[in-house]
């Protein structure tokens, strides 16, 4: 999980790359290490696929609440379809980063303003194991 500012953004409010930031809106908080990025002044992103569903499962294992949580429980009157993408949001600097990036991808629209991010790397636990089946030509 990581929470993606504008550099203009991280500026003002004292943060930097890693460091641990509340996300909160009227409707709870999520904490995440902070990813500076090339995103417009005064928007965040938070990837809504991490996270716990259950507030009393995440309460009870030490998490933080899904993405999804912070946003309205509401639904567009024609199409239907969830608002599950925007919400009014605060950010806050909880702790230092201690230099450590957040874990947001490098090579997508989450790459880092400036180099001072190493670049997304797989390692071992990346590698592709599976083996291609054998063709078996018949005559």
């Amino acid at each position: 999980m990581w929470v993606e500012c504008s550099a203009a953004d991280a500026a003002a409010l004292e943060l930097r790359e890693g460091d641990l930031a509340e996300i909160t809106t009227p409707r709870g908080a999520v904490r995440a290490r902070v990813r500076i990025s090339g995103i417009r002044d005064g928007v965040l992103f938070l990837p809504f696929h991490y996270g716990y569903w259950d507030a009393d499962h995440a309460q009870r294992a030490g998490h933080d609440r899904a993405a999804n949580e912070l946003t309205p429980t509401d639904w567009d009157p024609v199409s239907k379809q969830p608002l599950f993408k925007t919400a009014a949001a605060n950010l806050t600097r909880i702790a230092d980063g201690l230099g450590v990036p957040a874990p947001a991808p490098t090579t997508t629209g989450s790459r880092p303003v400036g180099d001072h991010v190493p670049p997304t790397r797989g390692g071992h636990a990346a590698t592709d194991t599976t083996r291609q089946p054998t063709q078996v030509e018949t005559p």
